[in-house]
């Protein structure tokens, strides 16, 4: 899969949607923060990439796949910054104008 030709949303898109395992491994390679934490998001993903996204070496991905229902054993995040722990869509993400990143900036 070549993402090049994608947009960001596009790419997003995919990894919240897609059942491809191939695509799965393309965007757990994926150095965008963003497009990891919304693979952690995609119901389809399997057990071994799940296992992975839970020790991303990025709090905001590893707390998404903590969040997973096929994750068996929960972590504990202990007080996380409201960027980790918030659960808008990737997507839609608009940090400069959410009041609680202002707070904590």
């Amino acid at each position: 899969m070549s993402l090049n030709s994608k947009s960001i949303n596009e790419i997003l898109e995919l990894a919240l949607r897609t059942t491809s395992l191939e695509d799965m491994l393309t965007l757990l390679q994926n150095s965008s923060m963003n497009v990891r934490r919304a693979l952690a998001r995609n119901i389809n993903i399997t057990e071994e990439i799940l296992q992975v996204l839970l020790i991303d070496p990025v709090q905001n991905v590893a707390y998404m796949a903590n969040q997973h229902p096929k994750n068996k054993v929960q972590k504990d995040f202990g007080d996380v910054r409201p960027c980790v722990s918030c659960k808008v869509a990737e997507n839609n993400l608009n940090c400069s104008q959410c009041p609680r990143h202002r707070e904590y900036s």
